[in-house]
């Protein structure tokens, strides 16, 4: 691992000051000394910034992209790191890596959700008046599987809003609406640890661990997470069996002013309005914003106008796509098939082991980017529309969101306490033993729920490459192959569902559940069933995916 061998050149000088106390904090092959005034400034720094990054703060909607890339001009400013670091971090392969692997998914996800694959299986799903018991379920599973393919995020702010107008559409019991939010919001969580293009902190974890591949992922997190969502969808039937086996009253007061405000939007739906289905998606997905932060930028009057148009908008959807299903010309059916081709082909490029077992190297990053760029060039020649289009609908935000947090947190890093911190605890985290396995996943839950899952990963994998790699020889089998990046994989996603607070993806469920349908997913109803789930879910998977973790092969 080249970050290994970095560290160990910044340990042999930091040995070489030690006669005068001189401490030294070394990442991306630049040493930065830690002096009184870096502990104290950065320290402030990271702690001013990180209330924008992990909480919606609607007396101050900064938005986390924002959020980010000032905590790391601060770091800048201030001198806590050095310039030269700056473009070390951010054009490290590692950072690189999980930015191309977002673009290149963003680019296919947005082909996907406007050539309508997600409303065909959306009208699969709910069909004609069928019991709530039958499409629960199939929302769970069809939420899983996509979000192992295009993301978690991307995944709540495309189907939500499908699953949500077919339930308006056809006037079913809002009591459902709660086990049905629940159930896409923890299904994309727990079925994106499938992948590591699932979420942002997988596809990091991938680009800084050797030997991580697609293949390993489906041999150890795929069996976890599939058993991950059966357990869901149990426990949401047996949670929510009043209302998935019983003819439900909708005369609650919780829900009688919602149903009331629902009418007369599901009634102007029903007229209709003639906006295409593209068109409606598109504004799906620019009225999400910066995800869960979307609602701190409008006021109540906006807000309510976006409330009409979207449940006007989406509720066409189904209808519109279900008429161009039939009506497709030759164009649209050889990009159809070109995209199914693409998806096949970037996922058993990723399955092929990298050197030396096979003489090619098929990048993390660079396959999905460059099936992204493919389909542009594929639509355009096939389609003659302009890849302006499909650029604009990536969320740069999050790209620079990511760039903001590698410089912020390497700020922290350069603080010293991080390191500290690790060299403490780290003879506790002896992964030869059960308690060393339990407190390393204790530890993570604890910091995924503070800092957010993915500047938690992004601190443990630095100083797990630092502490148990270069300093303990005992733990060497363990860093730079695969159990350590898959046991942080595994945790800190699905650390993400124990409370609504814990990923984007909640807050992305919870703010288009409000926006369309009026509904408010609140802190406390996602609670009660998020953190229960959750606890049962990471520890019936943990066996799991470290035993397949020592005996993978690929």
């Amino acid at each position: 691992m080249e970050s290994l061998i970095m560290n160990e050149t910044c340990i042999e000088e930091n040995a070489t000051n030690s006669s005068s106390n001189e401490t030294f904090v070394c990442g991306y092959d630049v040493c930065v000394q830690v002096t009184i005034y870096r502990k104290v400034m950065g320290t402030i720094i990271f702690f001013v910034v990180w209330p924008f990054i992990v909480l919606d703060l609607k007396w101050f909607p900064l938005g986390r992209p924002a959020a980010a890339i000032t905590g790391a001009a601060l770091m800048v400013i201030f001198s806590i790191i050095p310039p030269d670091q700056v473009y070390a971090v951010i054009g490290s392969k590692g950072s690189l890596q999980a930015v191309c692997l977002i673009l290149g998914m963003m680019l296919l996800s947005y082909y996907y959700e406007r050539e309508g694959l997600l409303q065909i299986i959306a009208l699969f799903i709910f069909g004609k008046n069928k019991p709530f018991r039958h499409i629960l379920w199939k929302v769970c599973v069809l939420t899983a599987c996509m979000a192992s393919i295009i993301t978690n995020d991307a995944t709540s702010l495309v189907v939500t809003p499908l699953i949500l107008n077919e339930h308006m559409k056809q006037g079913r019991s809002r009591k459902e609406l709660t086990p049905l939010l629940i159930g896409i919001a923890v299904c994309a969580n727990v079925g994106s640890a499938a992948t590591f293009f699932g979420n942002p902190q997988n596809a990091y974890i991938a680009s800084q661990t050797t030997g991580l591949s697609l293949l390993i992922f489906f041999q150890t997190t795929l069996p976890a997470a599939a058993f991950g969502v059966l357990i869901v969808i149990g426990m949401l039937y047996l949670i929510y069996c009043r209302i998935l086996f019983r003819n439900v009253s909708e005369d609650d007061d919780d829900d009688t002013e919602a149903s009331n405000t629902s009418e007369p939007l599901q009634n102007e739906a029903s007229k209709g309005r003639g906006n295409s289905v593209t068109t409606s998606f598109y504004k799906e997905h620019e009225a999400m914003g910066e995800g869960a932060n979307a609602s701190a930028m409008v006021d109540s009057a906006t807000m309510e106008e976006s409330k009409q148009n979207n449940s006007t908008d989406v509720a066409l959807t189904s209808s519109k796509q279900t008429v161009s299903l039939r009506k497709r010309s030759w164009r649209s059916l050889l990009f159809l098939s070109w995209l199914l081709f693409i998806t096949v082909m970037v996922v058993v490029l990723l399955i092929i082991p990298p050197r030396p077992v096979v003489n090619a190297d098929f990048n993390l990053g660079l396959v999905p980017l460059g099936a992204g760029i493919l389909s542009m060039v594929v639509d355009t020649i096939v389609n003659r529309n302009y890849s302006y289009t499909a650029i604009k609908k990536i969320d740069w935000g999050v790209v620079l969101m990511y760039m903001g947090l590698f410089t912020w947190l390497q700020g922290f890093d350069n603080t010293g306490f991080p390191g500290q911190l690790f060299d403490i605890i780290r003879k506790y985290m002896n992964l030869k033993k059960v308690e060393g396995v339990l407190f390393f996943t204790v530890f993570v839950i604890i910091g995924s729920n503070l800092l957010c899952n993915v500047p938690m990963t992004i601190l443990v994998v630095r100083q797990i490459e630092m502490f148990f790699c270069s300093s303990d020889p005992d733990c060497l089998m363990y860093c730079g192959d695969r159990l350590v990046g898959l046991l942080l994989s595994w945790v800190a996603t699905i650390s993400g569902t124990f409370t609504l607070l814990g990923s984007v993806t909640n807050l992305i469920v919870a703010e288009k559940a409000h926006s369309i349908a009026n509904y408010k997913l609140t802190f406390f109803r996602y609670l009660k069933f998020g953190f229960v789930s959750a606890t049962v879910v990471l520890f019936s998977g943990l066996p799991i995916v470290y035993f397949l973790a020592t005996v993978a092969r690929g």
